[in-house]
């Protein structure tokens, strides 16, 4: 894809789009490298003995390789032409990621590398190019280690339990960008509907003789324009909805029931001229807590999630499409949900924007690593800040969920160390972001560092379910799952209750496993989720639940879809239950 985009669910990153692209993804010669020789002896040497369809992970059988195979390091290499007038301004070359660690070299010219498997990175590539041909090689080096944040990534070669098959290289988009040799580097807006207000703060590179103008609009409607010099690479605006003071719930805050998204266009202009613009969007929605209540927009909001892996079986961790993010999407709000659980994955940037555009709620989180040592937590600690970075302007993400059931900090029962890191990505995220609410360890063995008190429970049957919520406060002095709700010396402090997983019926009639007992067929399935959550909303003191989960992944059939998304159920009776 070269030149303008006409949807922005085209692009690899909706939430800010340039005119003057090129997607690199397709086929791209490919190389495993086992000996790890094959950089000492010069990139320009390297026998590419095979191709493979990017972005797809060689594990994957749309990559056309599809194999399970171990293998720590691939090579990856493709040409691409360049114009003088593309050569005139800057060349931006992005990655949607690679995992775990990518060495890229443009034209046989090291320009740089990334760790970090889950989250994006940009180099500035245009000193490296020549007008013509050029050709981009990228070294992606992955392990079985747990010091990496792998998520679901089993840290072995089969797969076990609620693990599955490991990722590796590149898993998302490549694209280049054309720009001036100015340009815009990231955009940050804050909604404030209680002073039915928006905050800009706009970065750029080089400011000599540079200005910004801002042009919001809803709805192909112009509502107000800003012009503004940066200074020290920044610039920082404050935008007033005058015209909404009256109509601002319905016609501009977002949710899921009014998913209202103002579009933004940022230009740069160099003496007057321009030489870089930036499509974004925002939506103006605020989530906040009160005693044990959840807010949005300041209306109570009862949450009725599902958890969401985010796989495919012919592609895995990537979607076989953009098409594909907007069914699940689709899919969700039609069984009722108004929001995911988007499970131990950052997902692919296209689904948070269909989230925003069609109106459903997302809690982001952060795919566990299982060591805890000082590399590991740096590098968590890297790819939620990342997350962060990435995502800050899409209205869909409310919570942020660092640390799932103690994965990789096993002692955070009673290790102060350990109870110490969950403070610290809980704070770090407050720091830098103090839009959305965060649970600190979700699931069990929580401390007081929280938003909301996240309880998992697999043992809740229609036989107990009406016991076993009947004095919720008893509960949370015990455990779930042989897990206790709360770490020693800690104790439920008065925040929100959620029941953030539950569920995870099977059909016997389906291979693999589920959470819970097995349905003998559809009609026994039906009158068991029936009669669990509405025991469930009958507990007064509990805000939300999160139903497991959405679809099969691999081993693990408890989806109300199969893995290619075909309904357990009939989607109106299940739309009946959980909306």
């Amino acid at each position: 894809m070269k030149g303008f985009i006409t949807e922005k669910s085209e692009y690899p990153n909706p939430a800010f789009i340039r005119d003057d692209i090129e997607i690199l993804d397709g086929i791209w010669r490919f190389t495993f490298d086992d000996a790890n020789q094959m950089e000492k002896g010069g990139i320009n040497n390297i026998n590419f003995s095979a191709n493979i369809n990017v972005p797809f992970c060689y594990q994957s059988q749309l990559s056309g390789i599809s194999t399970d195979e171990t293998h720590e390091n691939m090579w990856y290499n493709r040409t691409f032409t360049v114009t003088k007038e593309q050569l005139d301004g800057e060349v931006l070359l992005h990655f949607g990621a690679v995992d775990f660690r990518a060495k890229v070299w443009v034209n046989d010219q090291f320009v740089g590398q990334h760790e970090g498997g889950n989250t994006p990175f940009m180099f500035e590539i245009a000193d490296f190019l020549s007008v013509g041909e050029n050709q981009i090689t990228i070294k992606a080096e992955d392990s079985y280690s747990k010091e990496q944040p792998r998520g679901k990534q089993m840290w072995g070669k089969d797969v076990m339990m609620c693990w599955y098959t490991n990722t590796s290289g590149i898993w998302q988009s490549v694209w280049l960008e054309f720009t001036g040799r100015n340009y815009i580097k990231s955009i940050r807006i804050t909604p404030d509907i209680d002073n039915n207000q928006a905050r800009f703060v706009i970065r750029v590179k080089n400011e000599t003789n540079i200005s910004l103008k801002v042009v919001l609009n809803k709805e192909n409607e112009c509502l107000g324009e800003m012009m503004v010099t940066p200074h020290d690479g920044k610039a920082e605006l404050l935008y007033t909805f005058r015209e909404y003071v009256v109509r601002a719930q319905k016609e501009l805050w977002w949710s899921p029931g009014h998913p209202n998204l103002i579009d933004v266009e940022v230009i740069l202009f160099e003496n007057g001229i321009e030489v870089d613009k930036v499509d974004t969007y925002f939506g103006m929605r605020k989530i906040h807590t009160s005693e044990d209540r959840i807010y949005l927009n300041n209306q109570e909001f009862y949450q009725r999630l599902v958890l969401d892996q985010g796989y495919w079986p012919d592609s895995m961790m990537t979607p076989p499409s953009g098409e594909a993010l907007k069914k699940d999407v689709e899919l969700t709000k039609k069984m009722g949900f108004n929001g995911v659980r988007k499970h131990q994955k950052i997902e692919d940037p296209r689904y948070y924007y269909w989230a925003d555009k069609l109106g459903l709620v997302v809690w982001g989180e952060l795919p566990s690593a299982y060591d805890f040592t000082p590399d590991s937590r740096k590098r968590q600690m890297d790819e939620m800040w990342a997350f962060i970075q990435r995502d800050y302007n899409h209205p869909c993400i409310i919570n942020w969920v660092p640390v799932n059931e103690s994965w990789g900090i096993w002692e955070a029962m009673d290790n102060e160390q350990q109870q110490h890191f969950i403070r610290t990505l809980y704070y770090m995220i407050k720091a830098e972001d103090t839009t959305r609410l965060v649970v600190g360890n979700d699931g069990w063995e929580q401390i007081h560092t929280t938003d909301i008190c996240a309880i998992h429970d697999y043992a809740i049957t229609p036989k107990n379910a009406k016991e076993r919520y009947a004095d919720i406060f008893e509960l949370l002095k015990g455990s779930v799952n042989s897990k206790p709700i709360y770490a020693n010396n800690y104790s439920y402090n008065g925040v929100p209750i959620l029941l953030t997983e539950m569920g995870g019926v099977k059909l016997e009639n389906t291979d693999g496993w589920g959470y819970a007992n097995e349905m003998h067929d559809e009609n026994e399935m039906i009158n068991y989720l029936r009669t669990i959550i509405e025991e469930i909303r009958k507990c007064p003191y509990i805000r939300g639940f999160c139903y497991t989960q959405l679809t099969d992944v691999m081993q693990e059939t408890n989806g109300l879809l199969s893995a290619n998304r075909e309904p357990r159920a009939n989607m109106d009776i299940l739309r009946e239950i959980f909306g």
